[in-house]
């Protein structure tokens, strides 16, 4: 395995948090360390390290968004710890300001804006960077401070926009300001960063390219303000969508300026230890040393929690089988994405992941290789996958279909394909809506996009409402200990299973197009006003 090396704050932070992250709800919530050091007495190194300390606030407990993102739909369950655990009230639809994984995630994306524009002021300000340096270490926090800013609109809506050290942490601003912002600091950070990198944990300037593509297909698709879910709060359908023709040109604007990339070629490559330096998809990464020191990759440990052990019920779960027993076996995405029988650790006997025992585990996270499986899920150190070029070529594709150009929508979207197929038999003649909607379910699997897609189609209450369709949807369910509909004995997980499914349908509100903004770490106001609709 070849050895992804870290940069100088990646160390060093690390190194101050202690104990072993062992339940995702009780994620260590020290602050980390910062440097200390005045703004003139920076050398390079100490300037990219700050410009560093955003991005790792951005992402070291960027599993718990897995809980928001994946959790909040039709397609995820949490039964991590008791019913009245954060992670299976977010399951249920049960939502309140004081919720862990709101008011971290709330935590950690400001902390990436606060460490970008406190890396910025110091870096501005230095004398003994280089002028190189100094330009690439200033996009770097920008680059960070828009990553951090994205997830907080997608999330929150309007939320209190602050570029210095000084700023109003407290009133909120509209979206389309919040969105300028990100706009400004990713087209600056391209600017600044080099053309290309060793390594995909290096941000580059395709690596701002293909965010601007993602976040003008966001804006273009014209987000929700606080008055117009107010106005819906409590209805129990999907408004319409809407959008800017204007932003989704620059979505494909900004898509076709990212050159130098592909899709690999086998889809599993993508994934493992061994697979994380390679950047022929990979646009942007970041580097997890697994969970020593508690800063490791969740992915993993949410979704292979227990390893083996098909009894014990992981902390985060596919909701439904049917999805999987519906797809293409021919499609080689569906055996990586979803696992639902592997070698055991000895290598002699299948462990199954089926009914009625247990649902399918999700796959991309479970390294199959390097030291196995039955290691990977306490190391937690695979690499966070940020962005990949199959996104990029989702994006121009959603973006081209909406703009009435559906037939140059094809080439982008079929590339996906006869990857996923190995040949071109499988290829679009046509491009729908409903036809990138799918795509993006069967390439991102388990990947945190499946929220901010459905809330970016306008389509949250309908996919909640499909959950009537799942076959553990169905009273027999209820109860463990009843036969159930495909006459076996119901246990205690597929009784969870319906309870969860029948929650999600039952409290669908279209309130849900954002979340409550939190409470502090202390559980103390924020201070920030109105709290969003519903809550």
């Amino acid at each position: 395995m070849k050895k992804i090396s870290k940069t100088l704050v990646s160390a060093i932070l690390a190194l101050s948090v202690s104990g072993i992250t062992t339940s995702c709800s009780s994620e260590n919530n020290d602050e980390l360390n910062t440097i200390q050091t005045e703004a003139e007495t920076l050398n390079d190194q100490q300037a990219l390290a700050l410009a560093d300390n955003a991005l790792f606030e951005y992402y070291h407990k960027a599993f718990g968004l897995s809980f928001i993102v994946e959790t909040f739909t039709s397609k995820t369950h949490s039964f991590e710890g008791p019913e009245s655990a954060d992670g299976p009230l977010i399951s249920r639809h049960e939502l309140t300001p004081t919720n862990v994984y709101f008011v971290n995630r709330w935590y950690n994306k400001n902390s990436a804006v606060s460490n970008a524009n406190d890396a910025i002021e110091k870096i501005t300000a230095a004398t003994g960077v280089s002028e190189q340096t100094k330009k690439e270490a200033i996009a770097r926090a920008k680059l960070a401070r828009a990553l951090g800013y994205h997830v907080l609109v997608r999330l929150w809506g309007e939320v209190p926009l602050y570029t210095s050290t000084n700023g109003d942490t407290k009133t909120r601003a509209s979206i389309d300001a919040i969105y300028t912002q990100i706009v400004k600091d990713l087209e600056e950070a391209a600017e600044g960063l080099p053309a290309s990198a060793s390594l995909p944990s290096v941000p580059t300037k395709a690596a701002a390219y293909g965010l601007l593509s993602r976040v003008y297909l966001d804006w273009g698709s014209n987000p929700l303000t606080y008055d117009q879910i107010n106005a819906i709060k409590d209805q129990t359908t999907d408004p319409a969508p809407s959008y800017t023709p204007a932003r989704l040109e620059k979505a494909v604007e900004y898509a076709n300026k990212v050159t130098g990339y592909k899709l690999n070629s086998n889809f599993a490559s993508i994934w493992g230890k061994d697979n994380e330096a390679t950047k022929d998809e990979k646009i942007l990464t970041f580097v997890h040393d697994g969970d020593a020191v508690g800063t490791g990759n969740h992915q993993v440990h949410c979704s292979w929690t227990f390893g083996f052990n098909v009894e014990q019920e992981n902390h985060l779960s596919p909701a439904q089988d049917s999805f999987l027993a519906a797809w293409d076996k021919a499609d080689k995405r569906r055996d990586v994405s979803y696992i639902d029988e592997l070698y055991d650790a000895a290598g002699d006997s299948i462990a199954q992941f089926k009914a009625p025992v247990t649902l399918p585990r999700y796959g991309k996270f479970v390294d199959r290789g390097s030291e196995g499986p039955d290691e990977c899920y306490k190391l937690n150190d695979l690499d966070r996958v940020e962005l990949r070029y199959a996104e990029v070529l989702l994006n121009k594709a959603e973006a081209l279909v909406l703009l009435g150009r559906a037939d140059e929508a094809k080439d982008a979207i079929n590339q996906i394909r006869q990857r996923a197929y190995g040949d071109n038999a499988h290829n679009l003649a046509t491009v729908t809506l409903d036809d990138v909607k799918r795509e993006w379910g069967l390439e991102f699997v388990y990947e945190q996009k499946e929220w901010f897609n459905l809330a970016r189609w306008k389509d949250v209450i309908k996919d909640l409402e499909s959950v009537k369709d799942n076959e553990y949807f169905d009273e027999s369910y209820a109860t463990a200990g009843n036969i159930g509909r495909n006459g076996k004995v119901v246990n205690e997980f597929f009784a969870k299973t319906y309870k969860h499914l029948h929650a999600k349908y039952d409290n669908r509100q279209a309130k849900y197009y954002r979340f409550p903004i939190p409470v502090g770490k202390s559980g103390e106001s924020l201070g920030i006003t109105p709290q969003n609709p519903g809550y």
